[in-house]
């Protein structure tokens, strides 16, 4: 096996980890029916209101997936999967993450040694904006922010980049063994890892550890996520309580939850309210002493809350990644929408190259409409038919439908030749040219 191939399926033991964590702690509660099919479990991702709507993104099945939340539905509007053009098949997304530049939405996506960044094309196309790959065989578990940069997140440490996808700085001292996707930063210089049985702050203008703060798990290795205020404060979720450190490091304040694990705790934006998961369900209290406000249990019919975030749109949206579902909750929890899981067989083949006209004979000025696929999902095409090239755009699918002009006569055969510029596949058909 070589290096590549190792790598990859670390990463993949790394992530079959955390699913099968929630998985076994989740049957120790929830009846399940024999024969039951086995779903994919949504348990983290990112979400953000965008002109005042509330999307959601998620890679938990491999898939990059974007939602919606329209007239109390959460709608899958996009859901691909990167391509090898090397080994010619499709590859796995680890993490993604939204971002905001000069008022458009775009996602960011890890794979293997890749970056991606999309942007998001009339609210149902991902395009493909630029990748790169690094060279010194760094798997990336995580894609994240810290302050305005993006930042990349794997076992050897984590990479700062620019708006040009340039590594400009890097923390090589800033890992975690157990479970990268515990590193969090909710500012320019502060970061948080929880590792083991520790909450740890890391100081990036000493490029440091800062301190430690001891916490409880029975699972150290699980997803547990802690928030930082911006009074400093910390607030993070172990097996038995909420906790709120001041930035010392000094309790002040915790609140008992049922006994089952803490994955993850959000702050809501007016500042007002903290949410916790804890895997039966989820509870609001008020930030300033942790007493509680409501809950909701969520754990009915093979729920098990873990990743959650709270976005103001339009009011509290508290988004619930509950394994069998992305759940939606409104701001007192009650549910508004939610997108159910769903059997999947994973599709890691890319389909045979193929391109058909509507009309194989015409004259020359005459429109000719072009359609094929097996290119890259999202790939830049051109078409070249004689002597004029047309532009075209692959959908999700790796397929296009282009209406290209029948050039002026120069010999009665022709050829209409399709180009991938990134995969480098090319496929053509003939074409009569009538005088």
């Amino acid at each position: 096996m070589n290096l590549y191939n190792i790598s990859k399926f670390l990463i993949n033991v790394m992530k079959k980890i955390i699913i099968l964590s929630v998985i076994s702690l989740a049957t120790l509660f929830i009846p399940t029916n024999i024969g039951q099919t086995k779903l994919k479990s949504y348990y983290y991702g990112d979400a953000i209101n965008y002109n005042g709507e509330l999307y959601v993104t998620t890679t938990n099945t491999d898939s990059l997936e974007v939602f919606k939340l329209e007239n109390n539905e959460l709608k899958q509007i996009a859901k691909i999967r990167p391509f090898d053009p090397k080994y010619l098949t499709y590859s796995d997304f680890y993490d993604s993450k939204f971002d905001i530049e000069n008022n458009q939405l775009y996602i960011y996506a890890v794979s293997g040694p890749t970056l991606y960044k999309y942007e998001l094309v009339g609210d149902s196309r991902l395009s493909l904006v630029f990748s790169q790959k690094n060279t010194y065989w760094e798997w990336y578990n995580r894609v994240d922010k810290f302050g305005d940069n993006i930042v990349t997140i794997s076992p050897k440490g984590v990479k700062i980049w620019n708006s040009n996808l340039e590594v400009i700085d890097g923390y090589d001292n800033l890992a975690n063994s157990n479970n990268p996707y515990n590193i969090r930063s909710y500012g320019d210089r502060y970061v948080l890892n929880v590792s083991g049985n520790s909450l740890k702050i890391y100081d990036r203008e000493k490029r440091s550890e800062l301190r430690s703060i001891a916490v409880n798990y029975k699972d150290a290795v699980t997803n547990h996520k802690a928030s930082q205020d911006e009074d400093g404060n910390l607030y993070v979720i172990d097996d038995y309580f909420l906790k709120k450190f001041d930035f010392s490091g000094n309790l002040l304040y915790s609140f008992k939850h049922l006994d089952y694990p803490g994955y993850d705790t959000s702050l809501s934006e007016d500042g007002r309210y903290v949410y916790i998961s804890n895997g039966a369900g989820i509870v609001k209290l008020n930030k300033l002493n942790l007493k509680e406000v409501t809950y909701r249990y969520t754990w009915s019919n093979g729920g098990w809350a873990m990743g959650l975030k709270a976005v103001d749109a339009d009011g509290d949206k508290l988004v619930v990644f509950n394994n069998k579902e992305i759940l939606i909750l409104d701001s007192n929890l009650s549910k508004i929408a939610s997108y159910e899981a769903s059997e999947e067989a994973k599709d890691t083949t890319r389909e045979n190259l193929f391109l058909n006209l509507n009309h194989y004979t015409g004259g020359s000025g005459a429109k000719i409409i072009a359609s094929g696929g097996g290119f890259m999902p999202d790939e830049k095409l051109t078409i070249k038919f004689g002597d004029k090239i047309t532009e075209a755009q692959a959908d999700h699918r790796g397929r296009f439908e282009e209406t290209i002009i029948v050039p002026e006569f120069i010999s009665e055969r022709i050829d209409v030749k399709v180009d991938g510029l990134d995969s480098k596949l090319t496929y053509s058909t003939s074409f009569k040219v009538l005088k």
